[in-house]
């Protein structure tokens, strides 16, 4: 019989623990490197899966751009097939609660050009649900 309770307090115990590692939240930095990464990939499903199904993309202050994860991934795999060498890298990162404003530098593009950006990620639920970007 004691046995029996040891096994089932070990089970409670180990349910209780994995549990509250699963409940943990990612820090916000820890998501807005998951998508660069991923689009510095070009990994589409990757990259979405750092978003909210709803999420919505601004240029900065309030003109929204378009809303969705459906939208996202048509965008995004365009504007990789016209630049399939195109990546961003993080000069500057500031973290305020739960908003992440990375300074990004863009190269890569066909055009030659290169690009500073300003994209400031808003995060609920260790998802992104808004972004906000201030081009130069």
């Amino acid at each position: 019989m004691k046995l029996i309770w040891l096994v089932f307090f070990t089970f409670v115990v180990a349910l209780l623990f994995n549990s509250k590692i699963t409940a943990q939240k990612m820090e916000p930095t820890t998501i807005a490197q998951g998508q660069l990464d991923a689009y510095n990939n070009q990994n589409i499903i990757e990259f979405l899966s750092w978003y909210a199904d709803d999420v919505e993309v601004y240029n900065f202050p309030n003109e929204l751009v378009y809303k969705g994860k459906e939208e996202m991934s048509k965008r995004y795999i365009n504007a990789w097939k016209l630049n399939p060498n195109q990546k961003a890298a993080v000069t500057n990162r500031l973290q305020i609660g739960n908003t992440v404003i990375d300074k990004e530098h863009i190269t890569g593009r066909s055009s030659g050009i290169e690009a500073n950006v300003f994209a400031i990620f808003k995060i609920e639920n260790d998802k992104i649900v808004q972004v906000y970007f201030i081009r130069e």
